[in-house]
């Protein structure tokens, strides 16, 4: 068989290619710590390297979105605990406020600070995340969810509650809407509350009440009035009756027990003027509670029936701030249980991380020390090559015919 001058120098040259190629890839795999470079080098390794990346990439994405939840519910927490200590420096000068002997004066000088107070949740309940959001608006946080509107305290925002994936079918809140955390407070001693007609002039009073049997309330509405000199009359103005056993004789500081509610009326009321209602409780927000407070405080007139007045609505609001300080350790007590929910599953993601990566590192790093070895055996065979062309390029005929 004869062999042409350009097919051994085809073939050489060939080799000396093929053997560049194999260098190169081997550089490329040191260069990069990687066996696997593409899918024709192990297709088996590289469809479960694809499996085992895309589940990594999920895995990563839950670990960001428990991030953003940590930091929106760690910086939640850290408002609710202002506004929880906020508001039992508000009760401590309640208390303070409800004590006899202060002289108007005095009240005005503590309702200044009630004010200055109540300023202060307006600032924590408008506070705004990192990212230039308002906290508690819901899904409405480009715009201040708390204003006043005539001395009322309005909510922009909405009910809207965001959840983040952070692990397998494991969604989490990462906030709470303004109004379940400011505006839905039980009034009243969450059952019933009592109010005095603004029109009173006489010096009974009226206390938050008490369920005396939780089967017989009925969630009336009912208007406590005195008809006559001695009398007490209990109307059910849902249904535009007296109360069975009514009127009754009054005596100051007595117990009014009626459809499962008990309720003391001390002082002497003027007959056929001066009345009480008892209604069902309602939501009221914590700013009219602390506003009512520091009005009360603030209260000017030197009327006997207004102080008196002023003096239900302190002790009303002593009651009223009891239930929004339990309200606001709820809320704190639901923020921790989902940071720790959280973390706990920050922690399992972090192991299920560990284990692909441990799993993929098989299937796609390199063995430093085989190719380094692989590396050393191709760049002698690389010479070779080089050495054989050359020598082969010697092997004319025309060489010997000189």
């Amino acid at each position: 068989m004869r062999v042409s001058t350009r097919q051994v120098q085809m073939t050489a040259i060939n080799g000396i290619l093929d053997r560049q190629n194999k260098l190169s890839k081997t550089q490329q795999q040191l260069a990069t710590g990687k066996r696997v470079l593409t899918p024709a080098d192990d297709p088996v390794a590289a469809t479960r390297i694809h499996s085992f990346r895309e589940s990594i990439d999920i895995l990563e994405q839950y670990q960001s979105n428990a991030d953003q939840v940590k930091n929106r519910l760690s910086s939640e927490e850290g408002i609710v605990k202002g506004v929880v200590d906020t508001l039992q420096r508000v009760r401590e000068l309640a208390v303070k406020g409800a004590n006899g002997s202060l002289s108007q004066l005095d009240r005005r000088s503590i309702a200044k600070e009630v004010y200055t107070r109540l300023e202060a949740l307006l600032g924590m309940a408008n506070s705004m995340d990192a990212n230039g959001e308002y906290i508690f608006g819901g899904n409405r946080g480009g715009t201040p969810p708390f204003v006043t509107s005539g001395g009322n305290f309005l909510y922009n925002g909405d009910d809207g509650q965001r959840k983040l994936q952070i692990g397998p079918d494991f969604f989490v809140t990462n906030g709470d809407a303004g109004s379940d955390v400011f505006m839905r407070i039980k009034n009243g001693n969450k059952i019933f509350v009592t109010e005095y007609n603004p029109a009173n002039t006489g010096s009974a009073t009226i206390d938050a009440g008490r369920v005396e049997d939780i089967s017989a309330y009925t969630s009336h509405d009912y208007t406590i009035s005195f008809p006559a000199a001695g009398q007490v009359l209990v109307t059910d103005d849902t249904l535009g009756t007296p109360v069975a056993g009514f009127p009754q004789a009054y005596t100051a500081g007595d117990e009014l027990v009626f459809d499962g509610v008990a309720v003391t009326i001390s002082g002497e009321p003027t007959v056929g003027v001066d009345s009480f209602t008892v209604k069902p409780s309602s939501s009221q927000d914590i700013f009219t509670t602390v506003k009512r407070l520091a009005d009360a405080l603030n209260l000017s007139s030197g009327v006997a029936s207004d102080k008196i007045k002023a003096d239900m609505e302190i002790t009303r609001s002593i009651g009223e701030l009891d239930n929004a300080l339990e309200h606001f350790l709820n809320v704190s007590a639901s923020i921790g249980s989902r940071l720790n929910s959280v973390e706990s599953q920050v922690f399992m993601n972090e192991d299920s991380l560990l284990s692909l990566n441990e799993v993929m590192s098989s299937l796609e790093d390199l063995d430093y020390a085989e190719a380094i070895g692989r590396l050393n055996l191709q760049m002698v065979g690389m010479e070779a090559a080089q050495q054989v062309y050359l020598k082969t390029q010697g092997l004319s005929l025309f060489e010997f015919m000189r």
